[in-house]
């Protein structure tokens, strides 16, 4: 009996023993596969971190290929709440190294998120100076930041990033789906201390942006900005803004305003200094719009050259007003009302226009609407209908009142003159580059809107008006100068009538060498000494005319070497 029942207690034991091993196995079997999944997503939890990579993004160019807006490699410092250990020794230290506030970092450390961001894009140095803490749930990513090397140097035509290297203005902004990298994604592994490993595997690729080359010259877009500068200073006026264009193509070699700002630092920068005037600032021309008139009337053929126009020895009396001339004139020829550019003058000949008329030849020199320049914020001007105009507004538009225009819009209207009567459509994106020898160029967009032997008798009166009227100053030896001066009253909205201190002086012109034309656009916003536009705005224009003229040569120097 004794046997039996030590032989039954082994044998208990050993069924309780097979029951529990088989139950164990079945656990781990179980564990092993029907939860596979959950606790390999909870040791990658754990151990790995999945975080979005920007691709680098695309650099831009002037049209000579040198480098406007390139990459830097820089480190964003993250972290891992839930492996900081003293989150408020660790906030201290971060604060002290990053100079950042230790309270928002504890803030940001006292959250249920595992992936807080402590600073975006440090440089190598602090990264390196970070790392010798030794800080837990502490890592660092590499990134890109955006660098403009020629600081604020065609800022107006660049813009700028934010901090997640998005375009935020200028052709950053106006191309950034062609700019922005395609973004990745990596896998960031960590030991059991939580210590970031390494970076690997990539789950998926980042790329580059594709490359862009602008139309403009950088180096004339110094010489542009250094003149504008030294116009401002000395009028010390409120503002400005220059356009050097090809009239032909349509291509902006420089685009200059002030006040301006420094892309690189564009979060510090205020509304006034990035705001493109060239493109967004709307304003009456004054005596510079007379170009319209010229042009209309020379297609209607309603005045030959040799015609003249009483000019009312400068008091003309109009429904509603009493238009002046800037010196009392009598008999004036057609050509001699623009190269002295009398007010009365122009306005008869627009009065035989007819306000339907020159409503659409406005239109037809690209006024009352956008030029479709590749960049953001240009205005579309301001033009109302004829059936909105008084009885005083035939008489006063043509020179340049009741109506806003950008400056861009003078330059494209001059281009008409030029170009032998089409209007070009303004861009600064020459061609896009990428991969695998990629290359996207810009597409010649124009149209005609008025007969070339109409432009060429336009363009040889504005030439008169430089070597023998208002533009003067404008006038080169030796090369061939033609433009209109615009010397325009501002309007205080709040007095509710013109200003009789506040002017803006504009010269719109061309030049003409060794079978190059340049289409030059000034516009200075509130002279102080002197407000007229031959005085202001054509000395300006000459000085870059001059420099373009010097250039041009050099380059064909250099070309003759070579």
């Amino acid at each position: 009996m004794k046997d039996k029942g030590s032989n039954l207690r082994i044998y208990l034991v050993y069924f309780v023993f097979s029951l529990l091993f088989f139950s164990l196995s079945l656990r781990i079997t179980y564990l092993q596969t029907v939860k596979r999944k959950d606790f390999l997503a909870l040791a990658k939890s754990q151990h790995s971190k999945v975080i979005t990579v920007k691709g680098e993004r695309g650099r831009i160019f002037d049209r000579n290929n040198r480098v406007l807006a390139t990459n830097i490699v820089v480190y964003s410092v993250y972290m891992d709440p839930k492996f900081v250990r003293n989150k408020k020794d660790t906030a201290e230290k971060l604060a002290k190294e990053l100079g950042l506030r230790a309270k928002d970092i504890l803030d940001k450390l006292s959250a249920s998120k595992r992936f807080v961001w402590i600073k975006r894009k440090i440089s190598p140095k602090e990264k390196e100076r970070l790392a010798q803490l030794n800080l837990k749930g502490v890592y660092f990513l590499r990134e890109y930041k955006r660098f403009y090397p020629q600081g604020a140097l065609a800022s107006h035509i660049l813009g700028g990033v934010d901090i997640d290297n998005r375009g935020i203005e200028g052709v950053e902004l106006f191309y950034d789906k062609f700019l922005r990298g395609k973004e990745g994604l990596v896998s960031v592994l960590k030991d059991s201390a939580s210590r970031s490993l390494y970076t690997y595997p990539q789950v998926l690729y980042a790329n580059r942006g594709l490359d862009l080359n602008l139309t403009i010259d950088i180096q004339l877009q110094y010489w542009v900005e250094s003149c504008l500068k030294e116009t401002i200073d000395k009028y010390s006026a409120h503002a400005g803004s220059v356009i050097v264009i090809n009239p032909f193509t349509g291509e902006v070699l420089a685009l200059a305003n002030f006040p301006t700002y420094d892309p690189n630092h564009i979060g510090e920068a205020s509304a006034r200094e990035i705001r493109n005037r060239a493109i967004g600032d709307i304003f009456e021309p004054g005596s510079v719009f007379k170009i319209v008139t010229l042009v209309g009337s020379l297609d209607r053929k309603i005045f030959s050259l040799g015609d003249t126009i009483y000019c009312e020895n400068g008091r003309f009396k109009i429904p509603g007003s009493i238009l002046h001339d800037w010196k009392p004139y009598g008999e004036l020829t057609y050509k001699e009302v623009f190269k002295k550019s009398s007010n009365i003058g122009v306005a008869k000949i627009a009065s035989r226009l007819g306000a339907t008329v020159l409503y659409s030849y406005i239109r037809r020199m690209g006024f009352g609407q956008k030029t479709g320049i590749d960049l953001p914020g240009e205005a579309k001007g301001i033009l109302k209908d004829p059936r909105a105009w008084s009885n005083t507004s035939s008489y006063i538009i043509p020179i340049g009142q009741e109506i806003g225009v950008t400056v861009l819009q003078l330059a494209q209207a001059m281009c008409v003159v030029v170009n032998g009567g089409y209007l070009v459509k303004p861009h600064v994106c020459k061609e896009f580059r990428g991969s695998y020898g990629l290359r996207k160029e810009f597409r010649l967009n124009k149209r005609r809107v008025v007969p070339s032997g109409v432009s060429s008798m336009a363009k040889r009166i504005l030439i008169e008006v430089v070597n023998d009227g208002t533009g003067k100053l404008a006038k080169i030896e030796g090369i061939v100068v033609g433009g209109k001066t615009g010397t325009a009253q501002k309007y205080d909205v709040e007095k509710g009538r013109y200003s009789p201190y506040a002017y803006r002086a504009s010269f719109a012109g061309f030049i003409e060498n060794d079978g190059k034309s340049f289409v030059i656009c000034v516009s200075i916003d509130e002279p102080y000494r002197s407000h007229f536009g031959g005085v202001v705005a054509a000395p300006l224009f000459r000085k870059i005319a001059e420099k373009i003229v010097e250039y041009e040569e050099a380059n064909k120097r250099i070309a003759a070497v070579r």
